[in-house]
């Protein structure tokens, strides 16, 4: 985490960061890129557990008693939860963790603490694909992280939530595709009517925004298997929203394409709470965290998570 702060600051790509660890190692690390003058501020975990501040604004956000103070106490120790804190507190505008910490506990505090934003109608997240060379094309994978088996209707806003981040933030016309083991009939199953219900409601809600499906990946994004296997899509193989059947479709095929393809993958992003509130994996590289930084502090200059 260090070392890409470090490079952000160096590359004149941040404006001010605030790391959240062992003073006196960050200190010794960072140099005089930390304190007064420098582009690191640095919060020392332990001198902010008796921090009166954040403890009741931790009581206020869970609704924790009085007689509740063991798990006040036990909270104050979690760095992830001061971390929250901060964002919620308005000392940080954006937060990116995980390195050391599971996504389950992640995504845990985020909602107990930052809270969904109701606008939004969903908690879901994003991974941004984008080939390193020989095609500019980027795409938007949902949702790798938060749903483990999202109904139609919760698909649907998964797909809503993904066409205004798409927008908003990369640029990008958004063409959703429902991905499924099937292409428009060709095989049956629930998960195959649950696709093709969600790619129809989609078009309901969201009729300026082209979608389709239930369709098979490589119909989704080739041309000419698109017009073999799904003639008269409106797609046409060109999607750049994939919207995974599940949660275990989705992460895996995430770590697919990190794991053997050559495209650079950015996230996963969170999306629908309160603020601007990151996971990073633990497998996270220096560069992942570097584009996944860029990334936050577009959200955050946005204001929130509701980019409506």
């Amino acid at each position: 985490m260090l070392e890409a702060v470090l490079r952000l600051a160096g590359d004149g790509l941040i404006g001010r960061a605030v790391m959240l660890g062992d003073r006196s190692i960050l200190e010794r690390v960072a140099g005089h890129k930390a304190g007064p003058g420098g582009v690191i501020t640095i919060f020392d975990g332990n001198e902010l557990t008796a921090d009166a501040r954040y403890r009741e604004e931790y009581r206020r956000a869970r609704g924790l008693g009085s007689l509740e103070g063991e798990i006040l106490d036990r909270a104050m120790r979690d760095p992830v939860v001061l971390g929250a804190l901060m964002l919620r507190l308005g000392i940080v505008d954006g937060f990116i963790g995980g390195v050391r910490t599971t996504t389950a506990d992640i995504l845990r505090t985020g909602i107990s603490v930052i809270k969904a934003d109701r606008r939004v109608g969903v908690v879901t997240a994003f991974s941004v694909v984008t080939a390193r060379e020989g095609d500019d094309g980027i795409y938007v994978i949902a949702d790798p992280v938060v749903n483990p088996d999202p109904t139609a209707g919760v698909l649907c806003k998964i797909a809503e939530a993904a066409a205004v981040f798409s927008r908003r933030f990369l640029g990008m016309s958004p063409r959703i595709a429902f991905l499924s083991y099937s292409t428009r009939g060709s095989g049956a199953g629930r998960s195959v009517d649950k696709m093709r219900l969600a790619a129809a409601r989609a078009r309901e809600r969201m009729p300026e925004i082209v979608a389709d499906g239930e369709l098979q990946l490589d119909a989704a994004l080739s041309p000419d298997v698109a017009k073999s296997k799904a003639p008269g899509s409106p797609v046409e193989g060109r999607a750049n929203v994939l919207v995974f059947p599940n949660l275990d479709s989705a992460n895996i095929g995430v770590k697919l394409i990190q794991r053997f393809g050559s495209a650079l993958v950015i996230g996963p992003v969170i999306y629908g709470l309160g603020r601007t509130y990151n996971d990073i994996s633990r497998a996270a590289t220096v560069e992942e965290i570097v584009n996944l930084a860029l990334l936050t502090q577009l959200q955050s200059q946005a204001g929130a998570a509701s980019l409506r």
